[in-house]
């Protein structure tokens, strides 16, 4: 089942619906890390066809282009899903497993972007939580601040429909 069937069974009428954000291979074109590994590769394997064989840096190059895709396996295999009341979380590739945070237990969010992702505005959002989940990394989504933003507003917004108080203390959030 995809993902998106997935979510319209998963929403509820009287949520209100603001994006979802699912990985793709696609993104790995707008990587220019993947662009410079590519060219690395070609320029390993010209000493191979000189010489014919490989010199041990044509297999360090080989092992970084082949590994290169597993590092993008969470963003692929996972979804994320924002409305009014939470943040929905599918992943898996042949089993799904789906995860919920109630927004209004969304302790704090931040945004991390290394120089590539800001060239490419891609970054990693981390959400944290006091239920179960804990913290929730997305990682590698799409313009960054924006998903940040809305996910602090509704969460800002879920608290205060719920009546929800955080404290702040030394020690961490206190709930009251």
């Amino acid at each position: 089942m995809s993902d998106e069937k997935m979510i319209s069974q998963i929403l509820r009428p009287d949520e209100h619906f603001y994006w979802t954000v699912t990985g793709s291979t696609r993104d790995l074109k707008y990587q220019p890390l993947t662009w410079l590994i590519v060219i690395a590769l070609v320029v390993g394997f010209i000493p191979m066809a000189r010489n014919g064989f490989f010199e041990s840096w044509c297999w360090l190059v080989v092992a970084a282009v082949s590994l290169w895709p597993l590092m993008y396996c969470k963003r692929i295999f996972h979804s994320y899903t924002l409305t009014d009341k939470r943040l929905i979380i599918i992943s898996g590739i042949v089993t799904k497993h789906v995860d919920e945070i109630e927004l209004f237990r969304v302790v704090d969010s931040t945004v991390h972007q290394s120089l590539i992702d800001l060239w490419v505005n891609l970054g990693s959002v981390r959400v944290t939580s006091e239920d179960q989940t804990g913290t929730v990394r997305m990682v590698k989504v799409p313009d960054p601040n924006r998903i940040r933003e809305t996910l602090r507003e509704a969460y800002n917004a879920a608290r205060n429909a719920k009546g929800t108080l955080i404290m702040e203390s030394v020690n961490g959030p206190i709930r009251r």
